[in-house]
């Protein structure tokens, strides 16, 4: 370093050595230096001060124009709101949902979930020990509802005989699920009937923790989440009820879907 130091240090010196002997003038003078310098430097700032100028007249000129569009959200959201009578308000959300929400975010729900904040305790799903291996779990109210057929104590071979019949409601899809377990066969069904297909994510942030429903929101990437989701306690998966076949542990799930309905047909393959 000592040495590009003193490299430098010598150039400097003889850039600025004394020219007074030279009468051809085959070199510049202190002065034309001195000039040339003071030139350059406040031509440089002058480019940084129009560059700084530009930027902050482009960075008004966007929050102007987003100032002029949340004006106009605001504008039109009142509107909607003014006009509407008190049975037309369910069409006005709709409408507002659609206008003006999947306008900007559109299948981007995970950007439009992170302004609403969780409110929940604690997750729905962090109660291990009273949940079966398998589950359906409804999204609006995070209730679980096992989908195994052996619990883990039955799981030796042995089948037991027996036929439970679980079911399940969410008021605010209007969806059911009816679970009907034939221990004997090891095998069962489950038939999700649904109703609006409505799905709360306010509901979801009281219920789930943000982990979670970043986890069920990535099972239909690209598509509407769906009222429910089937949750595999052991490997903390969530898997989408939708048609085809799927295994899950020691179960296989076949499901189909016919009139507004899912059935699931589920047996113990172990």
């Amino acid at each position: 370093m000592s040495r590009i130091w003193k490299k430098i240090r010598g150039r400097w010196q003889l850039y600025w050595q004394d020219d007074g002997d030279d009468p051809e003038m085959k070199y510049l003078s202190r002065q034309d230096k001195r000039s040339l310098l003071y030139g350059g430097f406040m031509i440089s700032m002058m480019t940084l001060v129009l560059l700084l100028a530009a930027v902050t007249v482009s960075n008004y000129r966007a929050d102007r124009e987003n100032a002029e569009s949340l004006e106009k959200v605001l504008d039109t959201l009142n509107a909607y709101l003014a006009t509407a009578t008190e049975d037309e308000y369910e069409d006005v959300a709709e409408t507002i949902r659609h206008d003006l929400v999947y306008s900007q975010y559109g299948e981007d729900i995970e950007s439009l979930i992170q302004y609403i904040p969780n409110t929940s305790d604690s997750c729905c799903l962090d109660r291990e020990k009273f949940l079966s291996r398998i589950n359906f779990v409804f999204l609006n109210t995070g209730e679980a509802y096992g989908l195994d057929f052996l619990e883990a104590e039955d799981q030796t071979g042995e089948k037991s005989g027996g036929i439970q019949q679980t079911c399940g409601y969410d008021e605010i899809s209007e969806s059911s699920i009816r679970i009907i377990k034939e221990r004997r066969e090891a095998a069962g069904t489950a038939v999700l009937s649904r109703g609006r297909g409505v799905v709360s994510i306010h509901k979801m942030k009281g219920k789930f923790c943000d982990t979670c429903i970043q986890k069920i929101l990535e099972t239909v990437k690209g598509e509407a989440v769906g009222e429910a989701v089937i949750y595999d306690a052991v490997d903390k998966r969530f898997y989408p009820v939708a048609e085809g076949e799927r295994q899950i542990g020691d179960y296989v799930f076949q499901t189909a879907y016919e009139q507004g309905n899912y059935e699931i047909q589920i047996e113990y393959v172990r």
